[in-house]
């Protein structure tokens, strides 16, 4: 359990218990391998399984009529997938791994069952979905009201920062395996506008693209560009974990008497 990327995640958040350690670790049990560009899912397919991303990376996103695609969102190790479909029979989006990765698939009820065992998850859980929420709504801001060098700017330091909550072990933080396809799909973006808002970035010194990476050479600047308001990413939790671990306790004490 020592090497759970999705206790990792969580310990951020709050101690753990070995018991809350125990019911993360059963989410990241037989793991499947998929090479790099495969789409995992389909959107409109069946929601019966969640996924934790165990190793490598994925985005969701959506096909529109014409063709195009919508990147919707980044996956890294220690997240969980699929949480927005909880209450859905279909996929609303499909999935596909950025790099070769490990995925571990778990029912739905499985997840029921954890939430049902432990207090503390459940509220980490529900914290996980809200901040997804906040990231999506500054999305909307990036993607309707910045300029496409802001866009770009924002984009990479708000992956930056989740990598840091996430715990992720992926080696280099600032060196990302993001291609410039992906990045204007994401941002709603041509290829050669992409490409220019690269050259523009790299003259500045504030990236280096190289071999479908991007490498973050100067964070500060980029924040300073992106005008980055860390507040949708700061949860303040501590307060409700803190009472979810004093009811989870007298919970088992009940339980043993």
């Amino acid at each position: 359990m020592d090497g759970s990327c999705i206790i990792k995640h969580f310990e951020y958040y709050s101690p753990l218990t070995d018991n809350d350690k125990v019911l993360l670790d059963s989410l990241e049990k037989n793991a499947k391998t998929y090479a790099k560009n495969t789409t995992v899912w389909e959107q409109g397919s069946s929601s019966e399984y969640f996924y934790t991303v165990k190793k490598g990376w994925a985005f969701s996103h959506r096909l529109l009529e014409d063709g195009s695609r919508q990147v919707l969102d980044l996956f890294v190790p220690g997240d969980i997938v699929g949480l927005r479909e909880f209450a859905f029979k279909t996929r609303v989006s499909g999935l596909t791994v950025l790099s070769d990765a490990e995925l571990c698939a778990f029912p739905k009820s499985r997840l029921t069952e954890v939430f049902a065992e432990s207090l503390l998850l459940c509220n980490i859980f529900f914290t996980i979905a809200a901040r997804d929420q906040a990231i999506l709504l500054e999305r909307v801001v990036n993607l309707g009201r910045r300029s496409a060098i802001e866009k770009l700017a924002h984009f990479l330091v708000e992956i930056s920062q989740r990598l840091k909550k996430t715990n992720a072990d992926i080696g280099n933080h600032t060196k990302l395996p993001l291609t410039q396809p992906m990045l204007g799909d994401a941002l709603g973006l041509s290829s050669v506008h992409v490409n220019r808002t690269f050259r523009e970035l790299k003259a500045q010194g504030l990236i280096n693209p190289c071999n479908g990476h991007v490498e973050l050479l100067d964070l500060a600047g980029l924040e300073e560009l992106a005008h980055f308001d860390h507040t949708y990413l700061q949860e303040d939790i501590t307060g409700m974990l803190e009472h979810a671990r004093e009811l989870q306790k007298a919970t088992d004490q009940r339980r043993q008497s």
